[in-house]
């Protein structure tokens, strides 16, 4: 029995990850699921594939008596959706968490909203993202053995900490705790340097004579792949973890000069070298 069966679950944002939790809800018998969006448009395509109980545009509506609140939308809305949360009637074991991928700007905007109101919040970033942004991206599994990275500080309540991580584990996550600089500095590393490249590479690849692509094998494909994502959505979280990025950023500067001295003196001995760092380095993650 799916341990968070008694649960009112309130998602607010049903997009690749909002819409993941609805049908992970829906499928492991939630009692009740509830959901919010911003226009009717989008909760229309919610009550067509009947993921939810109630779908509303009213935050406070939707927050009403609910256990758990998870925040699903870009990170420079939670804030001020959070403010309207804790306006409703909550219950005193109400928890609020959310999907953010950064960290630092959550917890000083809607875990302080939270907390100035004597709600329960806990930061979360599920590591299960995808290119396709949407509720059609949405897929059952998608939490499957996926990093849960939370992020607690010195006010976070014990009990709801505990409650959040027991929720995504449930769903097939690996939790993990740390700092919420600490966690803006990883993502930097492992998510946002990445993407940045992909988006340099595909410049550097396409800018020059996009035709060439219909030569390319799966090498091309796969290194770009994530400069796929919504450009909206990836201006907002690079910008509000910049200061993590930059040093990363500068870091992916650095070498890429390196290689460019590197083959314009046609070291040979010293490329080998790099080539097989990079090959080391990635086998101790992906053997």
């Amino acid at each position: 029995m799916f341990p968070f069966s008694d649960t009112t679950l309130a998602v607010f944002g049903p997009g690749l990850l909002g819409g993941s939790l609805l049908l992970e809800a829906r499928a492991r018998g939630v009692r009740e699921v509830r959901v919010w969006a911003r226009s009717e448009k989008s909760l229309e395509k919610v009550r067509e594939r009947r993921l939810a109980d109630s779908a509303s545009t009213d935050a406070r509506e939707t927050a009403r008596g609910a256990d758990l609140l998870i925040l699903a939308v870009p990170v420079g809305a939670m804030a001020g959706l959070a403010g309207e949360i804790v306006r409703a009637a909550l219950p005193a074991n109400a928890v609020v968490t959310d999907v953010g991928s950064v960290k630092a700007a959550v917890l000083a905007g809607a875990g302080e909203v939270c907390r100035r109101a004597g709600v329960a919040f806990v930061g979360s970033h599920p590591m299960a993202g995808a290119e396709t942004p949407g509720l059609e991206a949405a897929k059952s599994g998608l939490f499957q053995n996926a990093a849960c990275l939370l992020t607690p500080d010195a006010s976070t309540d014990h009990a709801a900490l505990e409650k959040v991580d027991a929720f995504w584990q449930a769903l097939g996550c690996r939790t993990s705790r740390l700092g919420a600089s600490h966690h803006d500095e990883v993502v930097a590393r492992i998510s946002h340097l990445p993407h940045l490249s992909a988006v340099a590479a595909t410049l550097a690849s396409f800018r020059p004579d996009a035709s060439m692509a219909q030569f390319a094998a799966g090498g091309l494909r796969d290194t770009t792949r994530v400069a796929s994502g919504l450009p909206s959505m990836w201006r907002e979280i690079l910008m509000e973890n910049r200061t993590a990025i930059l040093p990363a950023l500068r870091d992916l500067h650095r070498v890429t000069g390196e290689l460019l001295e590197i083959l314009t003196e046609a070291d040979d001995d010293h490329l080998l070298v790099y080539l097989e760092e990079a090959r080391r380095l990635r086998a101790t993650r992906y053997a």
